[in-house]
């Protein structure tokens, strides 16, 4: 007898609706304690707190796929809708969006830059995999200048075993003028941020117009060349977005923990202010 299971589109509804109820809850136990003239600021300031230590060690599960306690899938699910959960709660906690004052302000801004960076993962999780998948051949990140300087030895070489005296020069002097730079330097930072196939296509459509000028011989390097432009700009698509990943991750890590370490002291310093 096979149980049933649900489908991604049943558990991120059924997901929503709990987290949307569960909200609803939490902003009945808010006017609940103020129709009791308590200060509901305790209640919603410890539950942002407290949304903001799980969100980090659910980020740390996310990054220990080899701990037993369930697919990281379901951890990243969880994590996205506590992240949501506790976004509500914060905007009920705090009089305005931007708070005043250099710690209020700067907790405001450390929150939302969070957020958009959590809103950036959930985006970068969904595309980019199948965006470098998308490419012929894996590359590891801490790889790819080893790859890069194989595919650079490789087109030296295609160059010095090239016997044709005629081919030899014109292929020679687009080497030096176009691939010796694309293959000796690593990408510039605006492909990092937007990669694009404008260097492939230029020095394809280079390659491509020197047919005219070679033989046998020199079109078969020239082809040859041309795989490894296609393989080098592959490399470099991949490098740019897995350095995007990597990037983000320090970028929403390092965020989060300032966040914590901040609403720590000002839970403190509240704290001591009402006692």
């Amino acid at each position: 007898m096979t149980m049933f299971a649900p489908s991604f589109r049943h558990r991120r509804w059924l997901a929503s609706t709990f987290t949307l109820l569960l909200f609803a809850f939490f902003v009945f136990w808010v006017w609940i304690e103020e129709s009791r003239l308590d200060d509901a600021a305790f209640l919603t300031g410890c539950t942002v707190l407290a949304g903001i230590i799980l969100l980090i060690l659910l980020g740390v599960r996310r990054r220990l796929p080899v701990l037993p306690l369930g697919s990281v899938s379901v951890w990243t699910q969880v994590h996205l809708y506590l992240g949501f959960f506790t976004a509500g709660v914060y905007l009920i906690h705090v009089p305005v969006v931007l708070g005043s004052g250099w710690l209020e302000g700067g907790l405001s801004l450390a929150f939302i830059a969070v957020t958009l960076s959590g809103f950036y993962g959930l985006y970068a999780s969904r595309q980019l995999p199948k965006r470098l998948t998308a490419v012929e051949g894996q590359h590891r990140l801490d790889r790819v200048g080893w790859h890069r300087g194989q595919i650079a030895e490789t087109a030296r070489c295609l160059l010095d075993e090239l016997q044709e005296p005629s081919a030899h020069s014109v292929l020679g002097r687009f080497y030096q003028d176009f691939l010796n730079p694309f293959f000796g330097s690593s990408p510039s930072l605006a492909y990092v941020l937007v990669p694009s196939g404008v260097r492939r296509r230029r020095l394809l459509n280079g390659l491509r117009e020197l047919d005219r000028y070679l033989e046998h011989e020199g079109r078969d390097t020239a082809g040859r060349f041309a795989a490894l432009v296609r393989r080098r700009d592959d490399l470099d698509y991949q490098y740019a977005l897995q350095l995007r990943l990597r990037l983000w991750l320090v970028l929403h890590s390092t965020l989060s923990i300032a966040l914590l370490v901040g609403g720590i002291v000002h839970g403190v310093i509240a704290w001591r202010c009402t006692s």
